[in-house]
């Protein structure tokens, strides 16, 4: 069912209105080799629209590796995909997700390319002398690309990213007391996601009380659907670490301030091996103190360290930033995994 529900979602943009349709799973012949490239990474713009759709095709071709099931519904009744690359059933796993905060959905789209890049080489593919089906037949990924997908919808479109007029309106009071719809965080409650979790809760310094762009904690901690999403999927596995990706700074958040000792070293190891690839800076524990983030509630609630991956030089990031940084964080994951069989981390 929920690779029906993938397919449906993929032809239809975010008003419901149809777009160009591609021939069903059924239709397309088994044994048809995958095109070049399934993700486009040559625009700016990368809709909700166009990542269900490539998550339809990369189950569709890569089915031994690729899992797609849709876990919920966002506020304006978009299904939000969570993705299992690897071994479904592997005792050891890592959670990763992107685009909880709207304008930041080149981290979706960082995210969609790179999974497309270890589907393809899956069965053929190595890393420092290990192969990708060893490596992730032992340490599976859970993934969702895209949180927020009204956020998203939103950041990139204005109002017609909306569905219901209540979500009109307050883009409209924002546009017209100057401040651009490019740069929402925020879903489509004007609650900032990255600030609903519990750690912390509304002691962001630059929190506000009512519903906004961003830094709005909502009425109380996981308040919203999203967040709740995030919750059940992280209490279905005892992951080994956590993963994020946001934008901007090339830099690496890791630990928390009121987090374990154990817990912010592992989380330093993690981001130590992100900064070798990278080259980003770190910024540890001492400048990360608590306010509701999605990494403040793992490390402290769940024990497990996390590193948040800050891409690009601005909001939202330039495409033409894109070659660059999926240089720099293409094999992360398969060292991330490499290190956890190691029993590095």
């Amino acid at each position: 069912m929920a690779l029906i529900a993938i397919v449906l979602l993929a032809h239809l943009n975010c008003n419901g209105h149809s777009i160009k349709k591609e021939p069903s799973v059924q239709q397309q012949s088994a044994t048809a080799p995958p095109p070049a490239h399934i993700v486009d990474t040559s625009k700016q713009l990368y809709s909700y629209a166009e990542m269900m759709e490539d998550l339809n095709e990369l189950q569709r071709y890569y089915p031994e590796c690729v899992k797609v099931e849709t876990r919920g519904k966002s506020y304006q009744g978009r299904a939000i995909p969570v993705v299992t690359f690897g071994n479904p059933t592997a005792q050891q796993k890592v959670m990763i997700q992107s685009a909880i905060h709207a304008r930041e959905y080149l981290s979706a789209q960082l995210v969609m390319a790179m999974l497309e890049h270890y589907a393809k080489n899956y069965s053929t593919g190595s890393y420092q002398g290990r192969s990708l089906r060893d490596l992730f037949q032992q340490v599976g990924l859970v993934i969702l690309p895209m949180v927020n997908p009204d956020g998203v919808e939103i950041a990139q479109k204005g109002e017609k990213g909306a569905k219901t007029e209540d979500v009109r309106l307050w883009i409209r009071q924002h546009t017209q007391a100057g401040v651009s719809h490019t740069q929402i965080k925020s879903n489509a409650r004007g609650v900032d996601l990255n600030r609903n979790f519990q750690n912390g809760f509304g002691k962001d310094r630059k929190v506000k009380w009512n519903k906004d762009y961003s830094h709005y904690p909502g009425e109380y901690p996981h308040s919203e659907i999203e967040s709740q999403l995030l919750l059940t999927i992280a209490q279905e596995h005892n992951y080994v670490c956590f993963l994020n990706y946001h934008t901007c700074g090339n830099l690496v958040y890791y630990g928390c301030k009121n987090a374990s000792e154990r817990v912010n070293t592992k989380a330093l190891k993690m981001s130590q091996l992100i900064k070798r690839h990278t080259g980003f800076p770190l910024y540890g524990p001492t400048t990360s103190p608590e306010c509701g983030s999605w990494a403040d509630e793992v490390e402290v609630l769940y024990g497990r360290p996390s590193a948040t991956i800050e891409l690009g030089t601005r909001n939202p990031v330039p495409i033409a930033e894109f070659s660059d940084l999926y240089k720099k964080n293409l094999w992360i994951w398969a060292d991330l995994a490499r290190t956890i069989v190691n029993g590095d981390l």
